[in-house]
């Protein structure tokens, strides 16, 4: 009976000594001396999740991460950490949240992927130029003394604390699939380097307007990836400047904002640029901004705008607002849309589309000849239907 109840007691101390050991999930190690394998226990690499890096980390630590390790790890926090370059490929494609030291400098090509928390200056990114979708969302930390997060319907981004500058930007999903006007914040002076770089934009689908305030757009802030557009154009407070599968910037500063280095995929060299009629020339002339495609004047583009007529008479009872443009039409519905369908003139079906957008832009050349039939269904079950002419 003795034996008995001492190996009882025996295995209840081992599931103790087990039980405290899985719950060690946060664990904090001072790294760069010794490597960092060598500086967690066998039971803490099977448990930690929550790992605090002080020191610094080798090149065979990041190794030893991509190994295995950050499989298991929710969050890396290097807040703390002697780290002001985080090196080409150092932690993989596994997602993580990053917590980045307060003295970074610059996070390499291909660096991580995840969700960084920034503690310090935003540091410069590299290149994610084969997939966008790897680079790291980067927020501020929360009460950071000199950073904000901005979120809004087209973009989430990271601000200083005075609005003057702009360190990083995402577009919004909203803004992907349906386009519209992308607007910097009035009073922004400063594009940081790398802000918007190699962030996956469809320029065919959207304005990007730079306020009046705009002086400067650092190293590689608006060399971005480009798409093709994937669906219906949707513009919002100005028309559509381009051509399809073209951008259109409008910059509304009365001088040139200086440029520093711009790669490839400048979004300018590949958009219409319209700015301030009185300063035509000076961008004309402007290093960097000669690379548009065509520039023209705000005036005109509003003027397009204004032009533009109506395809419904006066009066007609309809939820289908329609407006002709030189390229496309736009579709604005007053009552909730669900679905959109193409047909042509035999009843056959070109197109389907599910639609929750209260205004949506059809490309002219998407269009059968002689005429394509536009039936749209709405919410509260009732449809109308339009003719639309290529």
């Amino acid at each position: 009976m003795k034996r008995i109840l001492l190996s009882a007691l025996f295995v209840m101390a081992m599931l103790c000594r087990l039980q405290a050991q899985k719950v060690e999930t946060h664990v904090t190690v001072h790294a760069g001396i010794n490597a960092l394998e060598t500086l967690l226990t066998e039971e803490q690499k099977q448990s930690v999740t929550h790992l605090t890096v002080t020191g610094t980390l080798l090149d065979e630590d990041y190794a030893f991460l991509r190994g295995g390790l950050l499989e298991q790890l929710d969050t890396l926090d290097l807040r703390d950490a002697e780290i002001d370059t985080i090196p080409a490929g150092a932690l993989g494609a596994m997602e993580l949240y990053l917590v980045l030291p307060k003295m970074i400098e610059c996070i390499r090509d291909y660096a991580f992927k995840g969700v960084c928390e920034v503690t310090g200056k935003a540091p410069f990114l590299g290149e994610y130029k084969n997939n966008p979708y790897y680079k790291p969302l980067m927020q501020a930390s929360k009460g950071h003394p000199n950073l904000m997060n901005i979120e809004g319907d087209s973009y989430s981004a990271v601000y200083s604390q005075n609005g003057d500058t702009l360190y990083y930007l995402k577009p919004g999903e909203h803004l992907l699939n349906w386009g519209g006007d992308m607007e910097i914040r009035p009073g922004t002076q400063v594009i940081a380097p790398t802000a918007m770089r190699n962030e996956p934009f469809p320029v065919g689908m959207i304005n990007l307007v730079l306020p009046e305030s705009m002086e400067f757009i650092g190293n590689y802030a608006l060399d971005i990836t480009l798409l093709l557009p994937t669906s219906y154009i949707s513009k919002n407070r100005y028309p559509h400047g381009g051509e399809y599968g073209c951008g259109s910037v409008i910059c509304k500063a009365a001088n040139p904002p200086k440029l520093d280095i711009f790669g490839n995929d400048f979004w300018v060299a590949w958009s219409y640029l319209y700015v301030p009629e009185s300063c035509l020339e000076a961008y004309k002339a402007a290093p960097g901004w000669e690379h548009a495609i065509k520039i023209d004047t705000i005036e005109n583009l509003l003027k397009k705008g204004q032009n533009i007529q109506s395809i419904h008479g006066e009066g007609e009872n309809t939820s289908i607002s329609i407006t002709s443009m030189n390229e496309n039409y736009i579709l604005d519905f007053s009552k909730a849309p669900l679905q959109m369908d193409l047909l042509s003139t035999d009843g056959g079906l070109l197109s389907s589309q599910m639609i929750s957008s209260a205004k949506v832009t059809l490309p002219k050349k998407s269009l059968q000849k002689p005429l394509t039939i536009v039936c749209v269904r709405f919410a509260d079950g009732t449809n109308e239907t339009v003719k639309l002419i290529p």
